[in-house]
C-alpha cells in the first residue's frame, strides 16, 4: 500500500487552499496560486498604453502620475519638497548598495527621520568641508550621505550629510 501526501497550502491572495503544485513556477515556489497570478497578468495588460508602458507613468500619454513638469509627480523637484524627494532618492540608493555588497543591516539602516534630522542637525553645511549644501540640483554642492566607515553600511552611527565633492573623493577614508 503506498500513501501519498499532497500538501495544502494557503493563497496569500485569495486565502483558499490549493496543492503546492499550483504554487510552482520552474524551481520557485510562489506565495500565490496561479489563478490569482493569471488575474494579477490580465490586470497589467489592461493597465498598458499603445507605447507598452504603464497608462499612468506613459509621458506621451499624459498619463495621470505625470505632471505638468512631465516629470513623475512624487519625484519631480519643481512640484514637490526638493529635500524631501532626495531623502528619499538617498535612502533608496543606500539600500541598493548596501544590498549589493552585503552590507545591508535592515535594523539599523537609516530611515526617513534620521536623515531629516541630520540635515537640520548640520545647518546645511558640508561636515568636512562647511560648505552650503543644496538638495535640488546635481551639482558639487549637493547634500549626500556620507559612511565614516566604508567597510560598514549605511547605518545610522556611521552616516553624516556630505557635499558631493567630499564624498566622492572620499575625504571621510584620508581623516579617519
Amino acid at each position: 500500500m503506498v500513501i501519498v501526501f499532497t500538501i495544502i497550502k494557503n493563497c496569500s491572495n485569495c486565502k483558499k487552499n490549493y496543492k503546492l503544485a499550483d504554487y510552482r513556477k520552474e524551481d520557485k515556489i510562489l506565495k500565490t496560486c496561479i489563478k490569482c497570478r493569471n488575474i494579477y497578468k490580465k490586470s497589467r495588460n489592461k493597465t498598458k498604453c499603445i507605447h507598452d508602458k504603464e497608462k499612468a507613468q506613459c509621458k506621451d500619454c499624459n498619463g495621470s502620475c505625470i505632471c505638468i513638469h512631465n516629470k513623475q509627480k512624487a519625484r519631480c523637484k519643481l512640484c514637490n519638497d526638493p529635500i524631501d524627494i532626495t531623502i528619499k532618492l538617498m535612502i533608496n540608493d543606500s539600500r541598493k548598495t548596501d544590498k549589493k555588497y552585503n552590507k545591508y543591516d535592515e535594523l539599523n539602516l537609516i530611515d526617513y527621520p534620521f536623515v531629516k534630522n541630520l540635515i537640520d542637525n548640520s545647518n546645511n553645511k558640508c561636515y568636512y568641508c562647511s560648505c552650503e549644501l543644496q538638495y535640488k540640483y546635481y551639482t558639487s554642492n549637493l547634500g549626500t550621505i556620507e559612511r565614516l566607515n566604508n567597510n560598514l553600511g549605511h547605518i545610522k552611527s556611521n552616516c553624516v550629510i556630505a557635499c558631493r565633492t567630499c564624498n566622492y573623493s572620499k575625504v571621510g577614508d584620508r581623516i579617519n
